[in-house]
């Protein structure tokens, strides 16, 4: 037997006697039995020969030999046919077109008696046409004041011929306006019973015919021609012509856009002891520059002035104007120097203030030159705002003053005086989406007068804040709140045998206006318009009260 396992199972045997059998442990207390063991030969360990690995070490280079290849190009024509295919015109896809409608109809009723309509043809790529007529009219007496209704009252007729690059524009209207001096204090004097003793009736017919053309190329010149021509008269037979035709042309030379506007306007005014004709011709070019943050305008403006009775002037004007873009549409400076000539009609001031006399005195005024400067920019994506500062010499300015020549008729009359005035302006506006707007404008003046004592009815201060709000198109709120300065009329009063000139103080503006419309659908809504919230009367014009709180409701039908 194998002398290993001789000695394996004799050193087993021993340590199953010292375990003892069954699982038992053996103590020290008991006696071993003797043990017999029979060596045969002693062991003998040995150690294997080593063999010696002759392989030498061998690096590889990472980058193999480029192969060698030998190859040769047989060409040979392959027919192909390639049909073109007609691609077909993209087209977005979006919401459908909004439906519209050919009529809409407003009727209101409240202090006042309201309606308005309008007619228009459907959506057209070639022709746009329709009409629009208008009602406005009160019959009420302020107390202590004789009759104050008034009536206003419009026709018109427009429409547009669309080319594939002009497009010819026209109307027709017809304005009936009728107001009454109601000045005189009932206290002093007896109510007249004939109304038409104080009335004064506006009638206004015109029209106007434009071509304009619309080319997008830098190769054609644009241009605007257009021609207009109304007729005033009144209830005392004072009448006014004018006849005035406009041209813009515009093209750019190289990088410069080059503009040059024309103007022809004669005016034929015809009043109970005169006539009088007068023209104003202006030209007005300059020439347009852009960079990437700056852009300015350089020109100059003529204007000749004939009148009938007076001497021709040829007068020129600076008209010149840059701004610079600092940071990204936020903060933009911008400065310029210009001036001009205002032509004061009939029309224009009557515009202004319908109380006045029948024979009114017309100058024009001539700016002699202005110099302004601002910074206008976005301080949010939502906010946006723009201040101003302006100083300019005025020669002819016009200011309205109570007119007493004549016993009953007493209105206003234009009183002319040199001025210089310096302006502060400044906007702030804010809009959310189309939900919420809000804008809100105030301007300061400082009038410097050559003889006038005070700048008659014109403010120092004016102020305007207006919200509009849109609940899902639904319910729409237009929130206005106009503040207006003190302001001065000029008033008389005898010294003995001396008549001095006193400055009558017309107190502040205060007056709130709050309109509501509720759409119940496309086709119809409701509104609810009231005016001067604050329940006060006050003076737009000396002794001439404005109506205090009042207002008007109605709805409107499309169809």
């Amino acid at each position: 037997m194998n002398k290993k396992i001789i000695a394996f199972i004799a050193f087993a045997v021993h340590l199953s006697l010292f375990c003892g059998g069954g699982g038992e442990v053996l103590f020290a207390q008991k006696i071993l039995k003797d043990t017999t063991f029979v060596i045969v030969k002693q062991f003998q360990p040995t150690i294997a020969d080593a063999y010696k690995i002759n392989d030498m070490p061998v690096v590889k280079d990472s980058v193999p030999p480029a192969p060698q290849l030998n190859y040769a190009i047989h060409s040979k024509k392959v027919f192909t046919p390639f049909t073109v295919e007609p691609l077909k015109p993209a087209k977005m896809v979006g919401e459908p077109l909004t439906k519209l409608y050919q009529s809409l109809a407003k009727v209101g009723a409240g202090n006042y008696l309201y309606g308005e309509g309008f007619f228009n043809n459907l959506r057209s790529k070639d022709i746009s046409y329709g009409a629009h007529v208008k009602h406005l009219s009160w019959g009420g007496t302020l107390d202590g004041y004789g009759f104050s209704g008034f009536s206003d009252n419009q026709v018109e007729l427009y429409g547009k011929k669309f080319f594939r690059k002009h497009t010819l524009n026209g109307n027709l209207d017809y304005n009936r306006n009728v107001i009454h001096y109601y000045n005189y204090d009932t206290s002093f004097i007896k109510k007249l019973e004939d109304n038409d003793l104080i009335k004064q009736r506006y009638s206004i017919v015109g029209g106007n015919i434009s071509l304009q053309s619309h080319y997008t190329d830098s190769v054609h010149a644009n241009y605007l021609l257009k021609l207009k021509y109304y007729n005033l008269s009144d209830f005392y037979s004072t009448s006014e012509n004018n006849i005035r035709a406009e041209g813009d042309f515009s093209g750019f030379y190289e990088k410069q856009l080059v503009q040059v506007p024309v103007i022809i306007d004669y005016y034929n005014n015809k009043f109970s002891a005169d006539t009088s004709n007068s023209v104003l011709i202006g030209l007005s070019p300059y020439i347009t520059s852009s960079g990437d943050k700056w852009s300015t305008r350089i020109g100059i403006g003529i204007a000749i002035e004939g009148n009938q009775n007076d001497k021709s002037r040829f007068l020129f004007y600076p008209n010149i104007d840059f701004n610079y873009n600092v940071v990204e549409n936020i903060i933009v400076p911008y400065a310029g120097f210009t001036g001009g000539l205002k032509k004061n009609s009939l029309k224009s001031l009557t515009d202004e203030n319908p109380f006045l006399v029948p024979n009114p005195s017309l100058k024009n005024t001539n700016t002699k030159w202005e110099m302004y400067g601002g910074l206008r920019g976005s301080i949010t994506k939502n906010i946006s705002y723009n201040t101003r500062t302006s100083y300019r010499k005025a020669e002819d300015m016009y200011f309205f003053v109570n007119d007493n020549s004549d016993f009953i008729l007493k209105g206003f009359n234009a009183l002319y005086d040199d001025a210089t005035i310096w302006n502060i302006h400044g906007e702030l506006q804010f809009q959310y989406t189309e939900k919420i707007k809000l804008l809100a404008k105030s301007d300061y003046n400082k009038y410097t007068m050559t003889n006038e004592l005070k700048p008659w009815h014109r403010p120092a201060m004016q102020f305007t804040l207006s919200a509009n709000y849109s609940l899902k198109n639904k319910i729409i709120v237009n929130a206005d709140v106009f503040v207006t300065g003190k302001r001065f009329a000029k008033a008389t009063s005898n010294n003995g045998n001396i008549i001095v000139i006193v400055p009558k103080e017309l107190p502040s503006i205060i007056d709130a206006n709050l309109s509501l419309e509720y759409r119940y659908s496309k086709k119809l809504s409701f509104f609810l318009n009231m005016n001067n919230l604050g329940f006060s009367r006050y003076y737009l014009w000396n002794n001439y009260p404005s109506q205090s709180f009042n207002f008007l409701a109605g709805v409107t039908m499309s169809f």
